[in-house]
């Protein structure tokens, strides 16, 4: 599929799969930001911790 493509196909096809890579990355640390708290609670109950969130913000 690759051979037949032209440079100019190639460079679209990389800068396409670069941007749905900062994307999805950009997502991830959205989510892992708006719900570390939760996360965290998650974490800490599952080993048997008490998890006591600050409220900074």
């Amino acid at each position: 599929m690759y051979m037949n493509m032209t440079v100019e196909q190639m460079n679209s096809m990389f800068k396409a799969n670069a941007d749905i890579g900062a994307a999805i990355v950009k997502a991830l640390k959205k989510y892992f930001t708006e719900n570390a708290d939760i996360i965290c609670a998650g974490l800490a109950a599952m080993s048997g911790q008490y998890y006591a969130p600050s409220l900074r913000k």
